[in-house]
């Protein structure tokens, strides 16, 4: 990792045509094997989970986290993350809608980002501010994908100001090709919406979110991404987690408004 001021331009390292090398991931799997197991049956959450740290120690950066997707634009969920420091962080962009993440899932490339809070990422104001009170300040986001299918996305985050070096870089992409590998051998069947029990469990809590979801889209006469949205903007004002507010709703503590125009 280098400084972001001194990084002289964003590092390229081409993996689309060969993939990275055996060294490459013989390198990767090790850094794996060498993290403690969490539990005996090494699930694939356990395993996602040891990928994460594996990584964020190789880089000596703040975390690393892997979400996952259903469907592009619909947000993602948090599978595993280095620690819950990074599982906060990864979940920040589920929350208010935008970010880093969510672009490099709908464009299906990586997406850099030195210096959060400089101008040229100015088209994440919420994004910026949540992440940045979380004490992030870079994070680098890629997707994990098989051709033009994407279903997640991995993302390495840093406390400081920082660029990645090419070496980094293509260490990133060897640790998002294994994710990706070992994701679609966890499926059933190869069908990407479907994974093993323990997978699905930890990402099950989101049904929380996508219930409330409903309820506000039957009780406001509204779409369901224009439910969402309205869920987003009310934790964002009261600067909540979106899980809260769906609790809140599901629980009948929490209404939210129409506060359409009369027509």
């Amino acid at each position: 990792m280098t400084s972001a001021t001194e990084s002289g331009g964003v590092p390229v390292v081409d993996h689309s045509r060969h993939g990275p090398s055996a060294d490459d991931r013989t390198r990767a799997l090790a850094l794996i094997n060498r993290q403690p197991k969490q539990h005996a049956d090494a699930s694939i959450v356990d395993w996602l989970t040891r990928l994460c740290r594996a990584l964020a120690v190789d880089l000596g950066v703040k975390g690393a986290a892997v979400t996952l997707s259903a469907t592009v634009g619909d947000g993602e969920a948090v599978a595993a993350a280095s620690s819950s420091d990074s599982r906060a962080a990864a979940g920040v962009g589920f929350t208010v809608g935008e970010g880093p993440a969510a672009d490099a899932l709908l464009s299906g490339r990586p997406v850099l980002v030195p210096h959060l809070g400089g101008q040229l990422y100015s088209a994440w104001p919420g994004y910026t501010a949540a992440a940045r009170a979380l004490g992030l300040r870079a994070i680098f986001c890629f997707p994990i994908q098989v051709g033009a299918v994407r279903f997640g996305v991995l993302s390495v985050f840093a406390d400081v100001p920082t660029s990645l070096s090419a070496q980094d870089l293509s260490r990133c992409m060897t640790m998002t090709e294994l994710a990706t590998e070992r994701l679609l051998d966890s499926s059933d069947g190869g069908h990407r919406d479907r994974f093993e029990p323990d997978l699905e469990s930890a990402l099950g809590i989101d049904s929380e979110i996508f219930q409330a979801q409903g309820m506000v889209a039957v009780a406001l006469r509204v779409t369901l991404a224009q439910a969402l949205a309205r869920m987003r903007g009310h934790a964002f004002r009261s600067d909540r987690q979106l899980l809260e507010v769906a609790v809140d709703i599901l629980e009948g503590r929490l209404d939210l408004p129409d506060d359409r125009p009369p027509t």
